[in-house]
């Protein structure tokens, strides 16, 4: 292994055993299986180790405390680990950065003003690519949904990488973190926000050491350091909790009510623990005034702190934070949005069935009613209560829109998730105004932003802009917002549509972003317009292409593409695990921001033109005698023969009335995938969509959890991607891959390769998840077999039938998939690496060979990590063949940690690792 791999690994083995000498102290029994299992995880016989895991599971009978209690302990070593992983990996990825003969990224402010320096873009387009573009613009969700618990989460894990980051001894924290419970039951929506506020703390501690960076970035270029102001806020916090009401009923008024005290009381708490550190007589004045809400606006405080000394830190975050500390993104789904607005019209008889009309009547009622005083004001007094007994979902929905107006400085976007009608815009406008905001006027202060997931709405989003853009109601509201964003859903895209959507998504997007010129040409008032690229994904491979950091990259190559003049700011969302992952401690949040901010001025100067059509800084270009242009249309096609051969395997999953999309032998197969423990393992607010279980305190049955017969991919993405991770398989991360690689010929492989950041991320992420995948784990959690010999496998696979709707068993479905992935890995290994695969391939090769330091890693984890997917395996096979087992606390507390452990091994930690830059030119 290279060095800094070792280091990791005894930094993580250092933890580990720091934390079974505390465990052992009060559990001797526990603590000698632990230290059993781990002991033997490196060895390289995987029987020899199965047979202690199986002795382990044996001994500790499922449904003991002391199988819940080892499972717990196990899990909370591996998140440990990983957050010692993360940190000196990101401290391993902060030296490489900055040694000058490392490959440069736009991370640093340094790298891209000397850039714009050396490219001599001129200081007036320097300080307007920095006032319009240079800011972290992003929202946190909870969905997908952190497992652990919220004690656990706040007070254990993120206080650990504290004493990481301040280098303190967390002997006695170890202690405190071996009580906390690591899981629980079903989350409410205030726990999800008070997760979520502290990782805003963390970015709220982070703010001012970003600023520090960028004073200290523009003393290296003194023409710089007048040009830019340092004092103006680059961080856009927005968050998802509490204003994702898209199948949540969960999040209500109520709920949405309770969020924004929870913002406002803790920046008011922050803003007054700072001003207590302040040395001046006028502090005890400000923090009675502050307590007792006397002060108007965020500039009144900043007023009355700007004479006292040492006061600029706590200034620069009251522009950053004000008083409401983050913004809520409001999202709901376009039907659930028609569905209120057709239960508006009728309670206040409007019209009696207005969603019977057509989109074109609908369309006109809409236009109609906006534009009427006396029927807006009618809507106003609608009568709660009733509209509450025709649909909860309307009572809901336009509740939680009135209470906008009340707090318009914590409220600023709108999202429709499956936009694909402009009278779903205007429905949004309809019951904004309705709701008592301000829409297409001065005093307008939300974005309205279409959410588009299936590839058909993809296709279609540049005629749906275009209309949008037409419509004078729209127009007028994007004259006074100044920006146009348009979500682009990945997830959802890939589960639906396959891998091959991930090049729809770009196109899309790149076709947005190209007719800016046209909209201001055809209407001159949209002469400010931005367009803003907002990425609806986390980081786990089927969310996303690249480092979370590079969505500004990977959007300003889409722009370019499509021969787009320019582009605003990028917004992505964070999700989950990996809102730690990237702000937790501080040192990183620090660097993730920076990226951020960077990542987003880059992407404005390299696409942005001159008037003579050249770049203000010249875009990075395939190497000399390489078809830049033809390779990565190459690679769009290859994703285009991706999609057929999904829809070939799945079917059409983007027709509703279609009850046999699917496959009928995946979904038969993955009828034994571990869904017990990922159901369990996502206890988020959202509502179950089986069981309808609220807790887990309680004795349910495997059958009623799981219900009787699900299918895979009638799920939301999350289930469905955790589903075939968990399962050994990860599937959906290469079904398809092989017939649009075979597509290109073999020998030109390796120039889309070079050509395209897409197709080199795409690559790298196909590699990861091949590396990942455990087909001894899949035979055994499914099959409940030992994995069979290759003869049979090549036996049983030859015996598949591929049509979705032909009849395979589970094993010649299962050798199938294994064969296949194999066939992928080959072509990925020629596409990286421009060599035929070895004698000694295997399913590694492609990852090991393109990208060792990725490899080594994952290895690591994988070797630690073994126990928790054996054991979920085994619980599943049991589970598979109990159906009627009744679960109670203990299996359900065990289910849920063995879930959160082989969590862990997952994609690489917030794309950390330089290894992702190093390999080509990008």
């Amino acid at each position: 292994m290279d060095n800094e791999i070792l280091k990791l690994d005894h930094h993580q083995k250092t933890i580990r055993n720091r934390f079974l000498d505390e465990i052992s102290k009060e559990n001797e029994k526990i603590g000698y299986y632990l230290k059993e299992i781990f002991k033997i995880c490196t060895n390289s016989n995987r029987e020899t180790r199965i047979e202690v895991y199986k002795k382990v599971l044996n001994d500790l009978k499922f449904g003991s405390i002391e199988r819940e209690k080892l499972i717990e302990y196990y899990a909370k070593i591996m998140d440990l680990e990983r957050r010692v992983r993360k940190f000196f990996n990101a401290k391993i990825y902060n030296e490489k950065i900055e040694d000058p003969n490392s490959t440069a990224t736009a991370d640093r402010f340094e790298y891209v003003f000397f850039r714009m320096k050396n490219e001599n873009v001129p200081l007036n387009k320097v300080k307007e690519f920095f006032n319009e573009n240079a800011y972290a613009i992003f929202s946190l969700t909870m969905h997908p949904t952190n497992p652990t618990s919220t004690d656990y989460t706040v007070n254990g894990g993120i206080q650990f990488d504290k004493y990481l980051d301040n280098d303190i001894d967390y002997e006695q924290h170890l202690k405190l973190l071996e009580h906390l419970p690591l899981v629980g039951p079903k989350k409410t929506v205030q726990q999800e926000v008070e997760e979520t506020i502290a990782i805003i703390d963390i970015i709220y501690e982070t703010s001012t050491k970003l600023r520090i960076e960028l004073i200290e970035s523009l003393k290296q270029i003194p023409s710089y350091e007048n040009l830019i102001d340092v004092d103006r806020p680059l961080i856009q916090v927005s968050i998802w909790s509490a204003g994702d009401g898209d199948g949540n009923e969960n999040a209500d008024v109520n709920a949405l009510k309770q969020a924004v005290i929870q913002l406002k009381q803790r920046i008011k708490q922050l803003y007054l623990n700072d001003i207590k550190q302040l040395s001046s007589d006028k502090k005890m004045n400000i923090q009675d005034k502050l307590i007792n809400n006397l002060y108007k606006t965020p500039n009144d405080l900043i007023h009355d702190l700007e004479d006292i000394p040492d006061a600029q830190d706590l200034i620069y975050k009251i522009k950053t934070f004000r008083f409401h500390y983050a913004q809520i993104d409001i999202r709901h789904n376009a039907f659930d949005i028609m569905e209120t607005v057709d239960h508006l019209a009728k309670v206040n008889g409007l019209i009696e069935n207005f969603s019977s009309l057509s989109l074109e009547d609908q369309k006109k009622y809409i236009i109609e009613w906006l534009n009427n005083d006396n029927i807006i004001e009618k809507l106003k007094l609608t009568d709660d209560d009733i509209l509450d007994k025709n649909s909860k979902t309307a009572a809901r929905i336009f509740g939680r829109l009135k209470l906008i107006k009340y707090d318009v400085d914590i409220y600023n976007k709108l999202i429709i998730a499956e936009t694909s009608s402009i009278v779903h815009v205007l429905a949004a406008f309809l019951l904004l105004k309705a709701s008592g905001n301000s829409i297409a006027e001065k005093e307008t202060i939300i974005d309205i932003v279409t959410l588009s997931e299936s590839v058909k709405d993809l296709e279609e989003l540049p005629n749906l802009i275009s209309e949008l853009i037409n419509d004078s109601i729209y127009r007028k509201h994007l004259f006074y917002r100044e920006k146009l964003i348009v979500m682009i859903a990945k997830s959802d895209t890939v589960r639906r549509n396959g891998r091959g959507a991930e090049s729809s998504q770009e196109h899309a997007l790149g076709k947005i972003y190209s007719m800016l010129d046209q909209f201001k040409y055809k209407y001159p008032e949209l002469k400010n317009l931005t367009i803003n690229g907002f990425s609806g994904g986390g980081a786990a491979l089927q969310r996303g292409g690249g480092r979370v950091t590079e969505v500004a990259h990977n959007n300003g190559r889409a722009a370019r593409f499509y021969h787009a003049k320019t582009l605003g700011p990028s917004l992505l969302t964070i999700q989950g695990h990996q809102m730690q992952i990237l702000f937790s401690p501080s040192s990183i949040a620090l660097h993730i921001l920076q990226s951020l901010v960077a990542q987003n001025l880059h992407a404005r100067a390299q696409t942005e033109l001159k008037s003579n059509g050249e770049h203000y800084v010249l875009p990075r270009r395939a190497p000399k005698d390489y078809d830049e242009r033809k390779n990565i249309e190459k690679f769009h096609h290859a994703c285009q023969v991706m999609r057929q051969a999904y829809f070939n395997y799945i079917g059409d999953l983007d027709d509703s009335k279609d009850k046999q999309s699917g496959n009928n032998s995946f979904n038969q197969l993955f009828l034994n995938a571990p869904w017990i423990s990922v159901i369990l393992g996502n206890l988020s607010s959202r509502p179950s969509k089986r069981g309808g279980h609220e807790t887990i305190n309680q004795n349910i049955t495997v059958r009623n959890i799981r219900g009787e017969n699900p299918k895979l991919l009638d799920n939301r993405a999350i289930t469905v991607e955790r589903l075939t991770a968990h399962s050994g398989t990860h599937f959906l991360n290469y079904l398809s891959v092989y017939e649009g690689l075979k597509s290109i010929n073999y020998d030109e492989l390796n120039d889309i390769y070079i050509c395209s950041k897409s197709c080199r991320d795409f690559m790298r992420n196909t590699a990861l998840s091949l590396h990942m995948v455990d087909f001894d784990i899949a035979w055994f959690t499914m099959i409940g077999e030992t994995r069979p010999d290759k003869n049979e496998l090549i036996s049983l696979a030859k015996n598949f039938k591929s049509n979705r709707n032909e009849k395979n068993t589970n094993k010649e479905t299962l050798a199938w998939l294994e064969l296949y992935a194999y066939d992928v890995a080959k072509l990925v290994y020629k596409c990286i690496l421009n060599k035929d695969p070895p004698e000694n391939f295997n399913l590694h090769s492609p990852l090991r060979s393109g990208f060792s330091n990725l490899a080594q890693q994952l290895t690591i984890r994988e070797e630690s990590n073994e126990f928790a997917r054996y054991a979920q395996a085994d619980m599943t096979n049991f589970m598979n063949n109990n159906l009627d087992f009744v679960l109670g606390t203990h299996e359900c507390l065990t289910l849920q940690a063995c879930y959160a452990a082989a969590d862990v091994v997952n994609a690489p930690e917030g794309g950390l690792n330089i290894e992702l830059t190093r390999k080509q030119p990008t």
